[in-house]
């Protein structure tokens, strides 16, 4: 599950980085493109999400060296399996 945690928080993280430099961008009409409310939520979601994803990618990480030093073969990407 770490996995695919680590790409909805990488997922997230792309969005409000976005969302924050579109700040002041607007509209053809002259209408912000999101709501300041909208980006303060996101500047607010962004550290919380970078903090999730670190913690996410160390417990890959803890596992793959306790696999490894347990002998344990394993894929380092679904690719990555060999016969």
């Amino acid at each position: 599950m770490a996995s695919q945690d680590i790409a909805d928080d990488i997922r997230f993280i792309r969005q409000y980085l976005k969302v924050v430099a579109e700040k002041d961008e607007r509209l053809s009409t002259g209408t912000l493109v999101h709501s300041r409310a909208y980006v303060e939520a996101c500047a607010g979601w962004l550290p919380q999400t970078v903090t999730r994803y670190l913690r996410h990618l160390r417990q890959i990480t803890e596992c793959e060296l306790a696999m490894t030093a347990a002998g344990i073969r394993f894929a380092l990407s679904s690719y990555a399996w060999q016969a």
